[in-house]
């Protein structure tokens, strides 16, 4: 009975080890499947410049462009742009990030912001962009092989008040609309990429670290 004891008492006591820390730690956005795949990133990050942490509700895609395999983003077609004020590629997960701090972006959940874009696109414009309707441009009538420059938004709650729960979901309105969220919490955009796309993982990355940071 007292080894019992003992050994309820060790692991009461690391179950509240673990809980700090997880209370320290800035939660990465990741999916189910970046975590079980050993928190696969996209080599993409997001950093809050400022002097306080910041809750982040989520990231979408502000630009979206596409290059031919082996160009860079400075030779890339715009397919949409900052000023034609979009929200596509939306994907919410509530993370806060420290000050000075930075947050990876999951591989996985990086292909879902892309493939939602692609969808949305093809909606409003056929066939856009061209030969490709998958983020790795694998489906079956797909004919051309593409990869992805983009300006990474990120959605932030306009204040905390008693009328705020984190169960209610950013509008789908524009970025300008007024409302509980900040689609404009990113002021600077630098251009991620080139990304390249697996159908078959379901990943995207780029090859070398990117950041894009807010203040």
């Amino acid at each position: 009975m007292e080894l019992f004891k003992l050994i309820f008492i060790l692991f009461t006591l690391t179950l509240i080890n673990q809980n700090a820390c997880a209370q320290d730690k800035d939660f990465d956005f990741m999916t189910p499947r970046d975590i079980f795949n050993h928190e696969s990133t996209s080599n993409i990050s997001l950093r809050n410049n400022r002097g306080l942490p910041a809750t982040v509700f989520g990231l979408y895609v502000r630009q979206y462009s596409y290059v031919n395999p082996g160009d860079t983003c400075d030779h890339a077609t715009v397919m949409y742009s900052t000023t034609e004020n979009k929200t596509a590629g939306s994907f919410v997960m509530p993370t806060s990030i420290s000050a000075g701090k930075s947050v990876a972006i999951g591989s996985n959940y990086l292909y879902n912001m892309i493939y939602e874009a692609i969808y949305y696109l093809n909606i409003i414009v056929p066939s856009s962009p061209p030969g490709c309707a998958l983020p790795g441009c694998t489906w079956g009538s797909d004919t051309t092989k593409y990869n992805w420059c983009i300006y990474l938004g990120a959605l932030a709650p306009v204040s905390v008040t008693s009328g705020y729960t984190a169960s209610v979901p950013p509008s789908t309105v524009a970025p300008s609309s007024s409302g509980l969220y900040n689609y404009d919490l990113v002021s600077s955009y630098v251009y991620l990429g080139p990304i390249s796309c697996s159908d078959q993982t379901l990943t995207c990355r780029v090859s070398t670290q990117q950041t894009q940071s807010f203040s």
